[in-house]
């Protein structure tokens, strides 16, 4: 089963490069490794870089050399002042291939505050007209322009694939920092809050026969009582009424509509290359932050909320990446299961793993998941991640793909 580890440009500059590629190959038995070529803001503990124990990536930047005639769309991916001016996803290729490792490029499209913040015009608005300065619109041309644009621009390395993140909408939570509800948001609200009401993806939803005003005026009286404070925590009854409900649904299908057809224009720019898309889909990962689905519901609740129709997009692109970020062996196994109910007959996979808390505990939990993963068909694995798990996890995932008893 081929096997892949994410990793930071950091790791490569700070540990350096025969030491962090002799890990990925030598010591985890790994034979790819997959390059965060665009990365989103964050703060991690990082157990083994030499030169910082916690590290706050600077958000939002590029650790290749973006060519900016490309970006017609004036969206333009900014160089990692952290690169020190080098090209390192090309670095990474050159060093990777003397020594038989394929890279791919983990890109990052559309969590982007340092473009949405330059560009509100380009971001994902809520119902209020509210933009969201950590995302950029699927619906927006310009975005969709960009996102053409970075795959090309990406395309051009000697890359196995292109690894696709952030390539659809996301939800109200895992948006910015220090995010605050100090009152009772139920997961309906947030739902309806995480939902663009743009004036694209209202044009999306009208082209698919949604009465948008009507719905958006009801998302609007059904949030009223919140503002108010007049529904207390525990059970209730929906807010929506059945005519709204009926309209969102609709809603939600024209969102995944213009999602699933981003997909297929970020593989048709790339197609002159040869490139092959994999795209992430965020639903196996993102339970944690999406209020109402949890681990143990069928994948499609939490896909259907970020937009994703698992199986258009599957259509739309050459693998699927799912995020088995879950627990136990047994509830990967159930995952799996059902994106093989979601998914089309033949289609490529690709399994990521986190050999970490809060999913993993022990490297017999990792050696099992990784058996289940091989028994799902899926030909591909993938580790989350090299900057964040201690050295010693390389061994678990070594033993792991090796099939070796666990001491």
């Amino acid at each position: 089963m081929d096997a892949t580890i994410f990793v930071f440009g950091t790791d490569l500059l700070h540990e350096g490069w025969d030491t962090v590629l002799a890990n990925v190959q030598e010591r985890a038995g790994a034979g790819g490794i997959a390059l965060a070529a665009t990365y989103h803001d964050a703060r991690d503990v990082f157990p083994h870089n030499p030169r910082f124990h916690v590290y706050r990536h600077q958000g939002d930047v590029a650790w290749f050399a973006p060519q900016r005639s490309r970006y017609a769309s004036g969206l333009v991916p900014q160089l990692a002042d952290a690169a020190g001016g080098a090209d390192v996803l090309a670095q990474l290729c050159e060093a990777a291939g003397r020594r038989g490792l394929a890279v791919d490029a983990w890109t990052i499209f559309l969590h982007n505050s340092v473009l949405a913040t330059a560009h509100p015009d380009c971001a994902t608005h809520n119902v209020y007209g509210d933009p969201f300065l950590t995302d950029l619109c699927p619906a927006n041309p310009r975005v969709r322009a960009y996102c053409r644009e970075l795959a090309a621009d990406l395309a051009r390395y000697p890359v196995r694939s292109l690894l696709a993140e952030s390539l659809h909408y996301r939800p109200l939570e895992h948006g910015e920092h220090h995010e605050r509800y100090l009152i009772h948001l139920p997961a309906e609200a947030r739902t309806l809050l995480g939902l663009c009401f743009c004036g694209h993806c209202r044009e999306a939803g009208e082209r698919a026969g949604v009465r948008v005003a009507a719905l958006a005026a009801a998302v609007r009286a059904a949030l009223e009582p919140l503002w108010r404070g007049d529904i207390p925590p525990g059970p209730a009854a929906p807010l929506l009424g059945p005519d709204a409900q009926a309209e969102l649904s609709a809603f939600v299908g024209a969102r995944m509509a213009t999602v699933a057809s981003l997909v297929a224009e970020v593989r048709n720019a790339m197609a002159p290359s040869g490139v092959p898309l994999s795209f992430i889909d965020h639903a196996g990962g993102m339970p944690h932050v999406m209020a109402g689905t949890s681990a143990d519901d069928e994948v499609t609740l939490s896909s259907r909320k970020l937009g994703i129709d698992v199986a258009a997009v599957a259509g739309a692109c050459d693998e699927m990446c799912l995020l088995g970020y879950v627990d136990t062996p047994e509830r990967l196994q159930a995952l799996l299961a059902s994106y093989a109910r979601a998914l089309p007959a033949g289609t490529r996979r690709r399994v990521a793993l986190r050999p970490l808390l809060p999913d993993c505990h022990a490297a017999q939990n990792l050696a099992a998941k990784v058996a289940a993963v091989r028994a799902s068909g899926a030909p591909g694995v993938a580790f989350y991640h090299y900057a964040m798990m201690p050295l010693g996890r390389l061994d678990w995932i070594r033993r792991s793909l090796a099939g070796e008893e666990t001491p």
